[in-house]
Formats: C-alpha cells, structure tokens, sequence
C-alpha cells in the first residue's frame, strides 16, 4: 500500500464518520484499495442472490449432515 492511499483511505474514514454517504468514497474500505480499482468486486445484493445463497448453505448443511 502506498503512502498516497494510506493517506487517502484514513480521510475517507474521517470523512464518513463525519457524516459523507459511503457512496462518495475514493477508496475502497473492505478491500483497502482505489475505488475504481474494485468496482466489479462488489456485487449489489438482490432477492434471487439471497435466495441463491440460502439454498447454497442448506445444501453444504444437509451434505455434512448425511455425511456424518
């Protein structure tokens, strides 16, 4: 991590604890990196992914349940 991010990233923290919408961010805090250089990682949550997942782990759970 460069100087110039570490120094972005900690007035980005400040200035949403201050009160800025996380949406105006120029860093990224979950992946400690420039914005725009994750964009494509964060996926919106909707409905069917939920759902999607839900049905995932019940599948994981039943498998470790029979393989027992």
């Amino acid at each position: 991590m460069t100087k110039k991010l570490a120094d972005a990233l900690r007035r980005d923290d400040a200035a949403e604890a201050a009160g800025m919408p996380a949406d105006d961010r120029r860093t990224c805090w979950t992946h400690q990196t420039w914005a725009e250089e994750c964009e494509e990682r964060h996926v919106p949550l909707t409905a069917g992914r939920a759902l999607a997942e839900a049905l995932e782990a019940d599948r994981i759970r039943d498998r470790r349940t029979t393989s027992d």
